[in-house]
């Protein structure tokens, strides 16, 4: 059959391919290097607010374990945020800001939870900034609310703006079982979800192994002290082999992340308690989660995904978001 290239042509074509790649990968790095909150005395505005907003979703987490809780729990964190919370009103910061106003209410639900550490006789008064102590009826945002399983039976009848604002990520499963092929009804939906040239370079690995499952969520290190194991674990990965050009070089992320969301809307739609959770590892417990699951080396993880059944009742973080006015810009 004619071909109209030939093997030297494309092998210099993939060596500057590479050179290409390698170069657009080091501005990659220059730019996330330059920018991201490394430190907390990365001081910049968002870099602040967002080591706020770290601390304070990791807070309401612990908040919400009606399993397992221990008293003055999360200490670091707690800490943590005091310091990021002053180096805030320090730069002199927007005191009405969506982020001042989370660190400032979840403040106040640790303290109301658990004001002492019972395992090293310090007060959480102790690493706590005096001015971030007032105000309690002001600071409302961040805590916990209550997911009740009732309310999951009628999701497949509500509209999906309805449906989308109720679902919350769900970490403690009542190890009732559930129907795989509502999970395979969901893969099947999320099919449908755009990719870079419709290529749909994404797989799911489906773990149900009971074993198999303790040992990735192990590794995974998102999962840790929660004592249901979920019913499966989706392991959502994309292929690079799907991708022809540098410039593509993020686009697993782009198509795994719509994909992954898509999934999750749609156990959502099922009744299906769900948390997703994330594949930033190091290197070594990323190569023992490709052994223990077979992931091929050309596949990117994007991202995991606990599946279970929901309890009756349900603590979980509010995890408020952001007014529009933070993340809009029109431009006109």
């Amino acid at each position: 059959m004619k071909i109209n290239t030939s093997r030297p042509k494309e092998s210099l074509k993939a060596f500057l391919q590479k050179i290409r790649l390698h170069y657009l990968a080091y501005k990659d790095i220059r730019r996330f290097s330059g920018h991201a909150a490394f430190s907390l005395f990365d001081g910049g505005y968002r870099q602040v607010c967002s080591r706020i907003m770290y601390n304070v979703h990791a807070i309401e987490k612990g908040l919400s374990r009606d399993m397992n809780m221990r008293p003055g729990f999360g200490r670091k964190a707690f800490s943590d945020l005091n310091d990021a919370m002053v180096v805030y009103t320090d730069s002199n910061f927007p005191m009405d800001s969506y982020a001042y106003a989370q660190g400032r209410s979840i403040v106040h639900r640790y303290l109301e939870a658990h004001g002492a550490d019972l395992d090293s006789g310090l007060t959480a008064l102790e690493v706590v900034d005096p001015a971030l102590k007032d105000g309690s009826e002001s600071f409302v945002a961040a805590g916990t609310k209550v997911i009740r399983r009732v309310d999951k039976l009628s999701n497949s009848s509500k509209g999906f703006y309805h449906l989308a604002q109720g679902r919350s990520s769900i970490r403690e499963f009542s190890g009732d079982p559930i129907d795989l092929e509502k999970v395979n009804d969901c893969l099947r939906n999320a099919a449908k979800t755009p990719s870079v040239c419709n290529r749909q370079g994404w797989s799911v690995y489906v773990v149900t192994n009971k074993d198999k499952m303790r040992d990735l969520l192990r590794l995974q290190r998102g999962f840790k002290g929660y004592p249901v194991l979920p019913e499966c674990v989706l392991v959502v990965v994309v292929t690079n082999n799907a991708f022809l050009s540098p410039v593509e070089r993020n686009e697993a992320f782009v198509d795994g992340g719509l994909f992954s969301m898509s999934v999750l809307y749609g156990l959502e739609y099922e009744g299906l308690a769900a948390v997703p959770l994330n594949a930033m590892m190091n290197s070594r417990d990323e190569r023992d989660i490709r052994n223990l699951v077979e992931v091929d080396n050309s596949e990117q993880i994007i991202m995991f995904i606990a599946v279970g059944a929901f309890k009756d009742e349900t603590v979980v973080p509010i995890s408020d978001r952001k007014p529009l006015s933070d993340y809009v810009s029109y431009i006109r």
